[in-house]
């Protein structure tokens, strides 16, 4: 993975994602966070202790809301991320978020094949990679990746991907990648690559997209994704899906 491409970008990643307030940008993440505190909220009602571990954190965005929207002080955060810069923002956040959470951030990388071993412990876990950041994980790397993930979280634990929505990749493409200028700061000519649903720029941002039957496959499920609407036109349309190893009650 090419990390000085993502420190160059972590100054204005928040401009582009969490600060954004273009309205799909704002719809999508809100509704994200929805969904995400939904399903976590079931699976920590149990009596177990359960960690909450963020791949690919950026500056913390989700494991702040999670823990905001689920109010559990017996839960663990962990945010893990490779980019320093990145993680600088994260725990500069962490300092003034809430004092009594317990929130860490991690430097690992996420393509290492002995990930798992960083995160033995005694207790389940709900593992998550989000916002499409499986995309910019190399193709030959992705499966080992999303195999770690289960292996994190256990068989009591919970495995979760959210990905923008492949399978319209030329209508929901554009309308996501333009208001996140500021972070990756130009869209050529030749960006959207519809056929192999990839979007890429000459400064080296590239991320593939997934059709819901290819990620049903690395995450070895058979269970539907729920979807990520937003309105456009007070028309709902797909723009990204929350995918689960395991159906959940």
């Amino acid at each position: 993975m090419d990390y000085k491409l993502w420190d160059d970008l972590a100054a204005d990643y928040d401009k582009s994602v969490e600060d954004n307030q273009t309205p799909i940008i704002t719809n999508y993440l809100k509704r994200e966070i929805e969904i995400l505190t939904s399903i976590c909220s079931k699976i920590t009602n149990s009596a177990k202790n359960y960690s909450i571990i963020d791949m690919g954190a950026g500056t913390g965005r989700v494991l702040f809301a999670l823990d905001k929207n689920l109010k559990n002080n017996s839960l663990e955060f962990i945010g893990v991320e490779v980019s320093e810069p990145m993680l600088e923002r994260a725990n500069q956040k962490n300092q003034t978020h809430n004092t009594l959470s317990n929130i860490e951030f991690l430097k690992h990388d996420l393509t290492e094949s002995n990930l798992p071993e960083y995160f033995e412990s005694s207790g389940p876990a709900i593992v998550m990679c989000l916002y499409n950041t499986l995309g910019v994980i190399p193709s030959d790397k992705r499966q080992m990746f999303v195999d770690n993930m289960k292996r994190i979280a256990g068989d009591d634990g919970l495995t979760i991907l959210t990905a923008f929505n492949g399978d319209d990749f030329g209508f929901v493409a554009p309308k996501m990648y333009h208001p996140m200028i500021p972070m990756i700061k130009q869209i050529d000519d030749n960006s959207f690559d519809e056929k192999n649903r990839i979007f890429q720029n000459n400064l080296g941002f590239h991320s593939q997209w997934f059709k819901q039957n290819e990620l049903k496959s690395l995450l070895r499920t058979e269970v539907d994704p729920i979807s990520i609407d937003v309105k456009i036109d007070d028309k709902l349309h797909t723009f990204g899906n929350v995918y689960l190893d395991r159906k959940i009650k």
